[in-house]
């Protein structure tokens, strides 16, 4: 007589947040409640329960699955009983791999309750293998809705994250809206006024830290009487911290999301979305800081040269905006110590053409110019221009305009001829595609060619449609010609007497300094420097 086998049962239950929403019927006490009473009920040893509770089911990788297949692979356990195969896993490719090898390889018994699936019996292989495919294609079904009423929720300007970027909280009335924060809102205005003023993202870190003031994990848990509990060697602001807060839309008042997503719905790593895929809503809440600041930290971010300091930690004056004549390439700050008549070191700062200091005059020349002399110049054509705008406005906003339409007349009327060549066959496209649909309706052409043609014409007429809006853009920029000059005159009038050049009254007026060599005329040492204004230009 054949001995009856003993066997040592695991009972495995499983519940992902999807199924939570179903109620007690699958609620892991009601799994666990029937597995324990069915292996009681069959005379089996219960030798452990294990549970992974919000886990989905598309991947093996569970704390608690694992756990339980280490004491199969030990021997300790050849019996796991599940209520049914969704339990057991929503993936059928790895749960076809565990039922039909690694069990049988293991010499484990496997049981699915509600299934009526037992692997002792024979003849229920293939109503597994459906069952499987049935539970994969519900858990990417699933996965699909829950994506999609997401980014139904983002479109409408609803916030889905955790948490809320610092210098907001989320609203308690509606968690998916933001409420200043107004300390760390104050914090945020200070980083953004800090780069606006040329402060590099590293230097503006140090800054904070040297102040006391917490970084926004830390605030987070300070302000709410709780330990931080994420592990961190220093609990420090870094230049990463400041860059993502500087490029941060929602201090703008818009919402922006989707930014990454789940590679599938089986595996849950994150992956970058593309930025044409981002959901961009706009003032969804009250702004923190004005689109005038954010325009001009983008201005300091694309300047070519890094805001150099010097021995002093000072930012240079003209750093980022000086550039050489000749070369195009960015002038270099260089400071050196001098002793004076009286004994007093002393700093003395000049520039030079970056290329030179760089390689060497088989690059470019020096472009050597002291610090003080460009500041009086620099200074000097500031004073006139402001003189010049207080006395006569009209006249000189009038010869601005004239001259800035006069330089870019030729380019517009360029862009305008080809914006009107686009328009021409947007139009074209648009009767094509009509008349496509209209000879499929009436049989005149295949479906084959219908799907074709349309797929050629629906093509040509998104990337002409996005040529279009660019030269309209284009077109725009020119017709503002007078609102650019005139708020250039309001902004330099301000400055008529002043007598001190400072590095935010740069930054306000000024988009670039052209540096040209020395050279002698007429036994007369000359330079040619070049000063574009914002709004205006180079207005000699």
């Amino acid at each position: 007589m054949q001995e009856e086998k003993i066997y040592n049962a695991a009972v495995y239950a499983r519940l992902s947040k999807e199924d939570a929403r179903a109620g007690d019927s699958v609620s892991i006490e009601s799994q666990i409640n029937m597995l324990t009473k069915y292996v009681a009920d069959n005379g089996w040893n219960h030798v452990g329960t294990y549970k992974d509770d919000g886990v989905s089911g598309t991947s093996f990788e569970r704390p608690a699955f694992q756990e339980m297949m280490s004491r199969v692979r030990k021997g300790e356990i050849n019996l796991v009983v599940v209520k049914d195969m969704s339990r057991f896993g929503r993936n059928y490719l790895e749960a076809g791999i565990y039922i039909e090898d690694t069990f049988p390889g293991l010499d484990c018994r496997l049981i699915a309750v509600n299934d009526n699936y037992d692997s002792l019996r024979d003849g229920n292989d293939m109503m597994v293998i459906f069952r499987n495919i049935f539970n994969d294609f519900y858990a990417r079904d699933t996965s699909t809705k829950i994506r999609a009423v997401r980014k139904s929720a983002m479109r409408s300007g609803r916030y889905m994250g955790a948490f809320a970027p610092y210098g907001y909280m989320k609203d308690p009335a509606d968690k998916h809206k933001f409420l200043i924060d107004g300390p760390a809102a104050e914090v945020v205005r200070l980083i953004f006024s800090m780069r606006a003023g040329g402060i590099g993202c590293p230097k503006i870190a140090r800054e904070l830290n040297e102040k006391g003031i917490l970084p926004p994990r830390t605030y987070y848990f300070d302000v709410r009487g709780q330990t931080n509990p994420y592990v961190r060697t220093n609990k420090k602001w870094n230049d990463c911290t400041v860059r993502h807060i500087l490029e941060n839309e929602a201090y703008l008042g818009h919402t922006v999301q989707h930014k990454e997503e789940c590679v599938s719905y089986k595996d849950r790593r994150m992956r970058a979305v593309s930025p044409d895929e981002w959901i961009r809503v706009e003032d969804t809440h009250e702004p923190i800081i004005t689109k005038e600041q954010w325009e001009e930290c983008r201005r300091v971010d694309r300047l070519r040269s890094r805001p150099r300091q010097s021995k002093m930690k000072e930012v240079s004056l003209f750093s980022g905006l000086l550039f050489c004549a000749d070369c195009g390439y960015s002038m270099r700050c260089q400071v050196t110590v001098r002793r004076k008549k009286n004994g007093v070191k002393a700093n003395y700062e000049a520039y030079m053409c970056g290329s030179y200091s760089r390689s060497g005059h088989t690059a470019c020349t020096t472009h050597y110019i002291p610090r003080q002399l460009l500041e009086e110049l620099v200074l000097s054509d500031i004073q006139d221009k402001a003189g010049k705008v207080c006395v006569r406005e009209k006249e000189v906003i009038r010869r601005i305009t004239e001259q800035r339409q006069t330089q870019g007349r030729q380019e517009a009327a360029a862009v305008e001829k080809s914006a009107k060549a686009l328009k021409k066959r947007l139009s074209e496209l648009d009767r094509l595609i009509r008349s496509t649909y209209e000879d499929k309706v009436l049989g005149k052409i295949p479906e084959a060619l219908c799907v074709r043609l349309l797929s050629g014409y629906q093509s040509e007429q998104e990337e002409k449609a996005a040529q279009l809006e660019e030269m309209e853009e284009k077109l725009t920029e020119y017709r503002k010609v007078k609102e650019d000059v005139q708020e250039w005159a309001g902004l330099i009038r301000q400055y008529r007497d002043a007598d001190i050049l400072d590095r935010d009254m740069l930054l306000k007026l000024i988009d670039r300094i052209e540096v040209g060599e020395a050279c002698v005329v007429n036994g007369q040492k000359e330079r040619q420097i070049r000063i574009c204004y914002k709004f205006a230009g180079d207005i000699g």
